[in-house]
């Protein structure tokens, strides 16, 4: 089994970031709103996550499918080879994101991926111990044969719970690095 992150890891960006901005280049009638939201968001007067849901609900009235599989051509142009390599030879591939259904579940398809483990619209953000409950729900338990595959912190659920497996880090930050190796998680790095 493999537990692959999407942003930061099978994908070398931010892939919320760039659907905002897909978003806003592809919809120039809803700027002023997008940017108002990440204004008010910029400013901390509404959570990351509540942000994430009011874009979402925003793009979810206006994206086709054909919107959404352009989106998902560009994060293809995205895609850390390495991390390819590694979740290709494994049939039991799970994608594990806070990424939003809308786009990750798309996204996951036609990569070949045969789960996600996502951000869905008006629940809990997908992340930390939230995320490895899911993962857990939909996968099982975890072994010596069970890869996770990740570059933040953030994930030290799915770390923890894979004491026994193989953990890759991919370009963490110093700050994340520094966390992973005070838990005494064994990983290896990847560039």
């Amino acid at each position: 089994m493999v537990i692959v992150d999407l942003d930061g890891t099978l994908v070398d960006c931010n892939s919320f970031t760039e659907f905002v901005r897909f978003i806003f280049r592809r919809y120039p009638g809803l700027r002023f709103r997008l940017g108002l939201i990440v204004l008010v968001r910029k400013i901390k007067f509404i959570s990351h996550h509540q942000a994430k849901g009011k874009i979402v609900s925003l793009a979810s009235r206006v994206m086709s499918d054909k919107d959404i599989d352009d989106f998902i051509q560009f994060l293809y142009g995205k895609v850390n080879n390495k991390v390819l390599e590694i979740i290709k030879g494994d049939d039991n591939v799970i994608l594990a994101t806070a990424a939003p259904e809308m786009y990750a579940a798309v996204f996951a398809d036609k990569m070949g991926i045969g789960k996600v483990s996502s951000t869905i619209a008006g629940c809990q953000e997908n992340k930390g111990a939230r995320k490895e409950m899911d993962v857990r729900e939909k996968m099982g338990g975890f072994t010596e044969k069970t890869i996770v595959i990740t570059d933040h912190m953030d994930d030290l659920p799915l770390l923890r719970a894979n004491r026994d497996g193989v953990n890759y880090l991919v370009k963490p930050s110093r700050r994340s690095l520094d966390m992973i190796r005070r838990e005494g998680i064994r990983f290896i790095l990847l560039d």
